[in-house]
């Protein structure tokens, strides 16, 4: 009874395979040879796949959060927290995209307030190419001279835009963050159409 029992299985394990194989050769033939009749499926399959990716577009970005540990600064510290983004193109060139100051300070206390600043309510746009990076700081502007530089986060210039979703930092004031702090930033970001056409 095992026996059979097993031979059951193996015809289906065969099957399965087989079938993948076929599908998996389908679509392999219908994308190389546009003249077969399967092709136009197999080409949509493809391009609706290519609709869903975040490719060259307008962007419109929001900054949900910024929470910064309290262990990584001094009891009673002050703190203005801000955030700027840098676009660096394919020819290393960096423009200055957004900077939260235009929008009045963020200031807490270390210990008294928790270190946390959101801009949701300023999203901003922006013109991305697949290819360029992305560069997002997180600032102390308290200072009375100058400004120190806490945390900042580069994308890698692929070709999905990455200025979305949660994300941490992996230093903070250049230093390995403290286990257990909550060093991050919350992105929202909705593709809102493609590339004005270049004159």
């Amino acid at each position: 009874m095992a026996d059979q029992k097993k031979k059951g299985g193996s015809k289906v394990l065969t099957l399965v395979g087989l079938l993948a194989v076929l599908v998996l050769a389908g679509g392999i033939s219908g994308y190389m040879y546009p003249n077969l009749l399967w092709s136009p499926l197999v080409q949509k399959f493809f391009q609706k796949g290519a609709e869903g990716m975040d490719k060259s577009g307008v962007y419109k970005v929001a900054i949900k959060s910024v929470t910064l540990s309290p262990e990584e600064f001094d009891q009673g510290e002050n703190l203005d927290i801000q955030v700027t983004v840098d676009r660096i193109d394919a020819q290393g060139k960096s423009t200055k995209v957004w900077d939260s100051r235009e929008f009045g300070a963020r200031k807490a206390k270390v210990g008294k307030d928790p270190l946390t600043a959101a801009w949701a309510d300023r999203p901003f746009e922006l013109e991305w190419r697949t290819g360029e990076k992305l560069v997002v700081k997180v600032w102390d502007r308290a200072p009375l001279i100058g400004s120190t530089e806490l945390c900042a986060w580069e994308t890698d210039g692929n070709e999905v835009f990455q200025l979305k979703g949660t994300h941490s930092f992996d230093k903070v004031k250049d230093k390995t963050p403290r286990p257990g702090g909550t060093n991050q930033i919350v992105l929202e970001a909705t593709r809102q159409g493609d590339l004005p056409a270049q004159q």
